[in-house]
């Protein structure tokens, strides 16, 4: 999620906000052409039942809170519609990030009559969640800054500037309304593209949990890929650990776990710590505590924090060597995606063993095509 500042004076109260964005889509994934104007300002395009459907399809915290979310948009003049699209965006309708524990549509920053967690506003129920971003939207961009689409929204809502992915954003949102007033459920093919964390506090993925039998996609080997394309990778997507490519390729060379995969998996759990819980972590991935004495790390919200990208970099290829492949015998994605997403979904561990493995093949051909320096 990118984020930035901004005070906003909203009837008399300045509310420091921090408009948080995430891309579901790739960086490199064209905006589509539209010939419609996509205006937040209208009644209902989808119905109570139905938002009740997605955020149930997503196995969102939320759900069972549809007519709260549609009697806000009907509150406010705005399409529900939009609140579900940018509740995807933010958070995987809440199942991902500080949104776990804030219950925030937005991931809006301290907002004086909320208590904060570091540094977001924590609200008490869903539905005060709700209606606060309902009221930025209305109250601030249309009604203060005359914004009404989604153009015009998102590049003042996530700007270039502050290495936004604008056109992906909009895409994004745009696609899944689309789709939603449709009719259809899924945005993305397989609602299970949606994070499978919970918002109860992570455990240690138990011994007992039946891993997936083993496929072709070792993570054990040498490097595939080297830190010069790493590095590449990183700086595509705007990452916060941009330049740490080299640091990436000799912890897998001290664990003997090609480095390609430590950058899968942190593409899919933040797409290189530019979203979620990661944001606040600097973890590459959702690493549960209990910490161990090697670890340079703290304790937050079950799990682990870290001061800077190289202790979670070293960190993460530690976990994965010492409990994936020497404590539990799990060597390939297949096995470890199946106990990494503590999850009984089927339909969820089988896209991710798919996205994590079809990132891995496409890496390896654009290495090789890559001329020797």
């Amino acid at each position: 999620m990118k984020r930035f500042s901004k005070l906003l004076s909203i009837g008399g109260t300045c509310l420091i906000l921090l408009l948080g964005v995430t891309s579901q889509a790739h960086a490199d994934t064209p905006l589509l052409q539209r010939t419609s104007s996509y205006s937040v300002l209208s009644p209902p395009t989808v119905s109570s039942t139905f938002i009740n459907q997605v955020l149930a399809s997503y196995h969102s915290p939320a759900a069972g809170k549809g007519q709260a979310l549609f009697g806000d948009g009907v509150k406010y003049g705005v399409d529900p519609v939009f609140a579900l699209a940018f509740f995807m965006h933010e958070s995987s309708f809440g199942t991902t990030g500080v949104a776990q524990f804030t219950l925030s549509l937005g991931n809006l920053r301290c907002i004086p009559v909320y208590s904060c967690i570091d540094g977001f506003a924590s609200f008490p129920t869903w539905e005060a969640g709700f209606d606060a971003w309902y009221s930025l939207i209305r109250d601030v961009y249309v009604y203060k800054w005359n914004l009404s689409t989604v153009e015009q929204i998102i590049p003042t809502y996530a700007p270039a500037s502050d290495h936004n992915n604008v056109a992906a954003y909009i895409n994004t949102v745009e696609g899944a309304v689309d789709t939603w007033r449709g009719g259809q459920i899924a945005e993305f093919g397989s609602v299970s593209q949606a994070s499978t964390f919970s918002s109860a506090q992570p455990v240690v993925p138990s011994a007992a949990a039946t891993p997936y039998p083993a496929d072709y996609y070792s993570i054990l080997g040498k490097p595939s890929v080297d830190g010069a394309f790493i590095n590449q990778v990183l700086t595509q997507y705007h990452s916060p650990a941009a330049g740490k490519g080299q640091l990436f390729f000799e912890e897998g060379v001290k664990y003997g776990i090609d480095p390609i995969y430590a950058l899968a998996f942190f593409m899919r759990d933040s797409i290189f710590g530019i979203q979620g819980l990661a944001l606040v972590t600097h973890s590459l991935g959702p690493l549960p505590t209990p910490t161990t004495v090697t670890c340079h790390c703290q304790d937050f919200q079950g799990y682990r924090s870290y001061a800077s990208w190289d202790e979670s970099i070293a960190d993460w290829f530690q976990y994965m060597h010492d409990y994936y492949v020497q404590q539990r015998g799990l060597t390939t994605v297949s096995q470890i995606v199946s106990v990494y997403l503590r999850t009984k979904d089927t339909s969820a561990i089988d896209f991710t063993i798919k996205e994590i493995e079809h990132r891995v093949d496409l890496w390896r051909k654009a290495q090789a095509q890559t001329p020797s320096t």
